[in-house]
């Protein structure tokens, strides 16, 4: 789909803000190996993963580069975490703020559903339980992060998505985020729910 563009992506990422310390040469090598990971994803290059495929490609071709350039996997895929939880740090106090208002689990039943009925395409399988008035309940079965890093041989980047939500709902003031497993993690769903408190 002409809209995968290696540049474009990177900059509607996480890691624009990490991108912008890289040399020429390596944004370079950058960008011809997330040109590289699109062509190999075309079936889930659809509009609707165009957000999630802009954060997980370019993960995963920084990751690669970073490799490529003599890092170990481990330094490589905790450089890279730690640039996107720097770059999600100062949106957390905007999430926790909206979540301080007593409509925020009713705003999330009525609007959640709707978001990704847009921003989920090939590859996702997610239901929406029904579910008591004070809770928003929604069930991952299947997750596109998990299906593409385990192709490249690094399942254990899914876990770095999977804690930027315990990151940004953990301290929230007036809704409970709770949940039993995460695919992440080795669980074999996410039953993520908030209850309002």
């Amino acid at each position: 789909m002409t809209k995968y563009i290696p540049e474009k992506m990177i900059m509607q990422s996480r890691f624009r803000t990490y991108y912008e310390t890289w040399d020429e040469p390596t944004k370079t090598q950058l960008t011809v190996k997330l040109q590289q990971l699109i062509d190999e994803n075309a079936e889930y290059t659809d509009s609707n993963n165009y957000g999630h495929l802009c954060n997980l490609l370019t993960s995963l071709a920084m990751v690669t580069v970073l490799k490529e350039n003599g890092k170990t996997t481990e330094e490589a895929e905790k450089e890279v975490a730690d640039a996107m939880y720097a770059f999600l740090e100062p949106q957390i106090a905007s999430i926790e703020k909206l979540a301080s208002h007593g409509w925020f689990v009713g705003l999330l039943k009525l609007t959640m559903p709707v978001k990704f009925k847009k921003t989920l395409g090939y590859g996702w399988d997610v239901e929406f339980p029904k579910c008591p008035k004070d809770t928003f309940a929604m069930t991952t079965h299947k997750c596109i992060y998990q299906q593409i890093f385990t192709k490249y041989g690094m399942p254990e980047m899914t876990a770095v998505f999977c804690k930027v939500d315990d990151i940004s709902y953990s301290n929230l003031p007036r809704a409970e985020f709770l949940y039993t497993e995460q695919i992440g993690t080795g669980g074999s769903m996410c039953d993520y729910s908030f209850k309002k408190r």
